[in-house]
């Protein structure tokens, strides 16, 4: 029965027909190995003990030897737990308001991203806001409730509990998000009551933990890797060097214009996609010449504006959600560099370290705040957690000799 109802909401909610069919024999497997235990019914217990005695998976994780598909694996197990326990699905990439049965949630949320629009938000905001959106509007859906009006305080209760499982800071984002949703019903005379009221609200932790940065040997290792020879390591060289130099977001990678490039003057200036704040920085040596490498040789010919295009005809700017990760694992995996377990091997971990870098060498945080775009010094003191030699010097010395 838990089975049945599972793959109906994978279809309801617009999963493909060969991701059903792999979910279908996972659980027949799931299935077998219950019945032949003698386990009378499903639990969260019998499924983490399936993992272990059928894939062996904690004993992996212990030794971090985990694979792709095991993890896969695990990722599908958690979401069969979560469904057992408050019938959602869990963390779903809701890309339309089609996974939404009721016409009226599906207006509402239609209305919520078109007021977003109008207040002026910037894309990423807007796109952030509604997937938030769809993936509560989705839950109440699956309640089953077909108007706004039914939602309760306890549909917003039992929608928190099924964010346990996440981080503290993105439990933060996904109730502020929440707030605006359920502020917009209510405005919109879609709801009798302001419910936005009973979210919770968690204050930030600022500079809570301890940002991951890479050694100069191993940035240095990175680069070499990347083959110049053909347009795409023209262009990905170009991208690394852009954050490892000059700390460039990639959210402000993919907006860059060729009329951000002022060539005479040596300069790149552009408004942040995150801040909308303007930011000036020098056109390094380096910088520029793989720029000029990649723009001659290595860029596609059109007329778009943007700098950096996809390689494959038609010529676009770089999707939206491109975060560039898969430069930094393929080049990771060339050099051999091992991250440790709790490292991030992102691309904004380059620009932690180039934060670092500048702080060894005694560069004020205002000019590092003007260089990483940050619009508070406080938000770059975060950095010195990572200065372990700076820290080194601000120990004290104990008496009694310790």
């Amino acid at each position: 029965e838990l089975v049945d109802r599972y793959v109906q909401n994978l279809a309801r909610l617009g999963y493909c027909r060969s991701s059903i069919k792999n979910y279908k024999v996972f659980c027949r497997q799931l299935t077998v190995y219950i019945e032949k235990n003698g386990f009378f019914c499903f639990s969260e217990q019998h499924a983490m003990q399936f993992l272990d005695d059928c894939y062996g998976l904690s004993r992996k994780e212990a030794l971090r030897e985990t694979t792709r598909n095991d993890r896969h694996i695990r990722q599908m197990v958690r979401k069969i737990i979560r469904f057992h326990q408050d019938s959602s699905i869990g963390r779903v990439s809701p890309s339309s308001n089609k996974m939404i049965d009721s016409e009226e949630l599906r207006l509402a949320l239609s209305l919520y991203s078109h007021d977003n629009a109008a207040r002026g938000l910037v894309k990423s905001t807007r796109e952030n806001l509604k997937q938030s959106a769809t993936r509560f509007l989705t839950f109440v859906d699956a309640q089953p409730i077909r108007h706004v009006a039914e939602i309760t305080a306890q549909t917003i209760f039992a929608y928190m509990d099924t964010l346990a499982v996440y981080r503290y800071k993105t439990i933060g984002q996904v109730l502020t998000c929440l707030r605006s949703l359920l502020r917009f019903l209510h405005s919109a005379g879609l709801h009798p009551l302001d419910l936005s009221g009973i979210v919770p609200r968690r204050q930030a932790r600022k500079g809570g933990s301890i940002p991951s940065v890479w050694s100069h040997d191993d940035v240095l290792r990175l680069i070499a890797t990347i083959d110049q020879g053909n347009p795409c390591g023209k262009r990905d060289y170009a991208i690394l060097l852009m954050v490892c130099r000059l700390g460039i977001r990639a959210g402000d990678i993919r907006n860059l214009k060729l009329d951000h490039i002022d060539w005479n003057r040596n300069l790149i200036a552009f408004a942040q996609s995150k801040t909308g704040q303007p930011v000036h920085l020098p056109l390094l040596k380096d910088v520029g010449w793989a720029l000029i490498d990649y723009l001659r040789h290595g860029r596609p010919v059109c007329d778009s504006p943007y700098v950096f295009l996809s390689l494959n005809a038609p010529h676009r700017q770089l999707s939206e959600g491109n975060c560039f990760y898969h430069i930094i694992r393929r080049c990771l995996s060339l050099a051999r560099i091992e991250a440790s377990f709790k490292q991030k091997v992102g691309l904004h971990s380059l620009r932690h370290t180039l934060a670092g870098a500048l702080l060894e060498k005694r560069t004020p945080l205002p000019v590092i705040s003007g260089i990483l775009g940050h619009a508070s010094v406080e938000t770059t003191g975060i950095y010195l957690k990572a200065a372990e030699n700076d820290l080194r010097e601000c120990s004290l010395s104990l008496p009694g000799g310790f």
